[in-house]
């Protein structure tokens, strides 16, 4: 075996030896990360074939920080994004990675003070980032018509890509409406695309469907979307297993057969005689038949805007009721946002009376993860942090809820509030 150890982006040592279990992405001595494959070659890839961090200029190191813009969001949204910075500067004292922190106002607060659900200003900060943290959104209630903050902040920033991991872990197994033994070791990543398809934006304006004889919407794509997309996908399964699920509707559709063709030719060119990556199709309606029965059978599953958006909620599923998947947007740029994948959550919602995962900071927290290991191309720190979170639902989870109730308003109750798990996490 062979490990690489880098420090920020710089790279300081290896060493090898005979024998090692399958090391992948941990935290070496005096906070050096190593990132290893099986085979001995370095899993990082800053930039890759799909100009993930692309956008990163800090290196991590003290001198030169990452720069993470947070958007507040709503409601109880800045309270959760305040313990997700929390959780970034605990990283500090566990690795030798540095940030810099630059908050920014987004959604029904900044419409009241701003006059603006996205000012100029916050995506002037955005731009300038490595990295952008989003924390919960509600529905601005004085927004104008068809108006939304994460649309607009979509637009303004060229976001085509959307990474939507779905990760089973043994603790929350016993939430999930499928047997456990169906559940367990669950990690999949979708990658839908996002900026064309019938859902590239929203359709505005009165939508009157009464005395009328007929309706359609278009469902359309380039050529440079499908492959600046294929790109992105290959990114990825470079990260991962090399499994890749192209999702579509080739049978039926043209604008499907078309996106097929594309995706198989960016890809086909790419790789050439690369047997690590291997890449197959399946109709979306097979498709979502197979995820019921064996979901531990994918790995990267990447499709189309409007399949996407559905196959979604069929993964949200297979946790149960719990909204606690993160997610990330993949900006024309090398840009990424992370966030909580429920972009209404429960914790946008102040006047609401439910108590559950939905309105803890388990999303948001899982979205740090995302930003390390995708945004940052910091592997590593992704790992530890996830470490760390399975310990904590072991603490916490198992017998409790982890939710946003201040301490002293619990009467007794057996909940965790979202400061006493994010304790946990930054003990563990």
């Amino acid at each position: 075996w062979i490990v690489k150890f880098w420090k920020g982006s710089r790279f300081v040592k290896e060493e090898s030896g005979k024998e090692m279990g399958g090391v992948s992405g941990f935290v070496g001595p005096a906070g050096f990360q190593v990132s290893v494959r099986r085979d001995g070659t370095c899993a990082r890839s800053r930039g890759g074939l799909g100009r993930l961090s692309a956008a990163v200029a800090g290196t991590g190191e003290v001198d030169n920080p990452y720069k993470i813009t947070v958007l507040k969001g709503d409601g109880r949204g800045p309270e959760m994004a305040e313990i997700a910075v929390s959780v970034v500067e605990a990283l500090q004292d566990y690795t030798d990675l540095h940030f810099k922190i630059d908050w920014a106002e987004f959604g029904e607060d900044s419409l009241k003070e701003n006059g603006s659900l996205v000012p100029e200003e916050t995506v002037e900060k955005c731009k300038q980032a490595d990295s952008v943290l989003k924390s919960y959104q509600g529905t601005a209630k004085d927004a104008p018509v068809d108006e939304n903050a994460h649309l607009v902040l979509r637009s303004k920033l060229d976001v085509y890509a959307q990474l939507l991991p779905t990760r089973v872990y043994p603790p929350l197994s016993s939430m999930s409406v499928f047997k456990e033994d169906k559940v367990n070791g669950v990690d999949l990543l979708l990658v839908r695309e996002v900026s064309g398809g019938v859902l590239r934006k929203r359709e505005t304006g009165v939508l009157p469907v009464e005395d009328v004889d007929e309706a359609d919407s278009l469902m359309r794509y380039e050529k440079q979307q499908v492959e600046r997309f294929a790109n992105l996908v290959l990114d990825l399964a470079q990260r991962r297993s090399g499994r890749v699920l192209n999702v579509d509707r080739a049978d039926q559709l043209k604008v499907s057969r078309f996106w097929r063709s594309n995706m198989h030719s960016v890809m086909e060119n790419t790789l050439k005689d690369r047997a690590d990556i291997t890449v197959e199709d399946m109709f979306v309606d097979d498709f979502c038949r197979a995820l019921v029965i064996n979901p531990k059978k994918f790995d990267v599953v990447c499709t189309s805007n409007l399949f996407g958006d559905v196959i979604a909620e069929l993964l949200a599923s297979l946790h149960g009721p719990a909204r606690i998947n993160p997610t990330s947007w993949i900006c024309d740029s090398g840009l990424s946002i992370h966030g909580p994948a429920d972009l209404y959550n429960a914790s946008a919602y102040v006047e609401s009376a439910d108590q559950d995962y939905s309105r803890g900071p388990i999303s948001i927290i899982r979205a740090v993860s995302m930003m390390l290991r995708y945004g940052l191309d910091e592997p590593a720190a992704a790992d530890l942090l996830q470490k760390a979170l399975m310990k904590t639902f072991d603490d916490c989870v198992t017998e409790r809820i982890a939710s946003y109730i201040p301490e002293e308003d619990l009467n007794g109750r057996e909940i965790v509030s979202a400061g006493t798990f994010r304790d946990y996490l930054v003990s563990n």
